[in-house]
């Protein structure tokens, strides 16, 4: 990870500012402190990287707004090809949904193949369903390359069917992608059981794709390594304004400004009015997360033994996993912006005591919740609202995958290929 520094010169010299954005700005996205919530992977990630503020006039060939995993994949993939690039983030590097999520990697986009190729007939349709087939092999490969430690593993993910729909479901998805060249496996209740740790469902699926990491970890590893490429990233700078102003976009913050030719607009379910007709492409959604206390041996030993994660064929579907500490953390998502973090937490507690009643009494003692992007047709967008301004978001609770891999695209976008080439199609708002 040791590379050459490509840094502009001409600048003036970055208020260091610890990472602490917190502090330095007391305003609210969507309702929530520009702090990182009381988390078990804020407790557990490696610690943040120094960031400086911005200040005074800044100059780039590429602005990026929010620092999250979208973000952070393009300018590691800007900075490979020489651009200078600034990320402007309102808090710090993984402070919103890439920090806060299960850290499930997931294949596949939220559309089953066979309605993406319904969707969009021919190459269009096979090349985005290949999309989200390959994108958790991006980001395992990334992590490889760089060496990046976030606790990453790829066992395979489950999902267990929750009700009779869901069993059509699951024996229709393992059959479609089994149909692809995916070695995929239908599980029956014995088996299910026996990897899940609960009896709770009668049939599932294994997706061999699937698999975790620590998410703060990971966005914090991700900026990291944008950072040794030459990459400039802000802490604590909220975009007040952005415009374009003679062939160049101009961000401003509270005590600086930044302008490049592009922008990338990378703030996922907290976009808030910078682009007029950005919160209509999506519906932020409130998800939460639990976690108990490091549990018991024998507990561990029953509780995904082989590694796997699950998410179950909700909606707003359950999710479980071990930590990397050995504990339970379960995840689940409520409804739109406006529910309250305090009326979905207790329903995780009970969806865990419920699984695992057979194993004991669990003893929680993390609870956080964020907003991740939900689309209407549950699939990523790619918007190009005006000249040189590039928007992707609503990975649909998929974004460890889809994001990483979607925004490495994305730079090759801004770096010139034609827009027929990303394989999310592109469209204005």
């Amino acid at each position: 990870m040791d590379r050459p520094a490509h840094r502009a010169t001409a600048n003036p010299p970055l208020r260091r500012g610890g990472g602490g954005a917190g502090a330095m700005n007391p305003d609210r996205l969507l309702g929530e402190p520009l702090r990182l919530p009381d988390s078990l992977w804020a407790a557990t990630a490696p610690a943040a990287p120094a960031l400086p503020s911005l200040d005074g006039r800044h100059a780039a060939d590429v602005l990026i707004i929010g620092a999250g995993f979208t973000g952070l994949s393009a300018a590691i993939r800007l900075c490979r090809e020489g651009r200078r690039v600034i990320v402007l983030d309102a808090a710090e590097p993984g402070w919103g949904a890439s920090g806060r999520n299960n850290g499930q990697v997931i294949a596949g986009l939220k559309q089953d193949p066979e309605v993406i190729e319904t969707l969009y007939p021919g190459e269009a349709g096979r090349r985005l369903v290949r999309f989200g087939s390959e994108a958790p092999g991006v980001v395992f490969r990334l992590i490889d390359e760089f060496g990046i430690d976030c606790a990453a593993g790829n066992k395979g993910w489950i999902q267990p069917a929750f009700t009779r729909s869901g069993l059509r479901a699951v024996e229709r998805r393992c059959q479609a992608w089994g149909e692809r060249g995916v070695a995929t496996r239908l599980l029956q209740a014995d088996e299910l059981a026996r990897l899940l740790g609960t009896p709770r469902y009668r049939l599932g699926w294994l997706d061999p794709r699937g698999g975790h990491v620590q998410p703060l970890a990971y966005a914090r590893g991700l900026a990291r390594v944008a950072l040794s490429l030459g990459a400039t990233i802000c802490g604590g700078a909220r975009v007040e304004a952005l415009r374009r102003e003679a062939g160049q976009w101009l961000a401003r913050c509270q005590a600086g400004e930044a302008r490049a030719p592009s922008v990338i607009v990378a703030t996922g379910g907290y976009a808030d009015r910078l682009v007029p007709g950005l919160r209509t492409s999506i519906v932020p959604v409130r998800t939460a997360q639990v976690a108990t206390r490091v549990l018991p041996e024998a507990m561990r030993r029953e509780i995904l033994p082989q590694g796997h994660v699950s998410s179950d064929t909700r909606q707003l579907l359950t999710s479980f996993r071990l930590s990397p500490d050995g504990r339970l953390v379960m995840g689940g998502a409520g409804a739109t912006a406006g529910l309250e973090h305090a009326r979905i937490v207790p329903f995780l507690h009970r969806a865990g005591a419920e699984l695992f009643a057979h194993l004991g009494k669990l003893d929680w003692e993390y609870h956080w919740s964020g907003y991740f992007a939900v689309t209407t047709d549950h699939l990523p967008h790619v918007h190009e609202p005006a000249a040189g301004m590039h928007v992707s978001l609503g990975c649909n609770g998929r974004g460890i995958a889809i994001s990483t891999a979607l925004d490495i695209e994305l730079a090759e976008r801004v770096l010139g290929a034609p827009a027929e080439s990303l394989s999310v199609p592109v469209s204005d708002l």
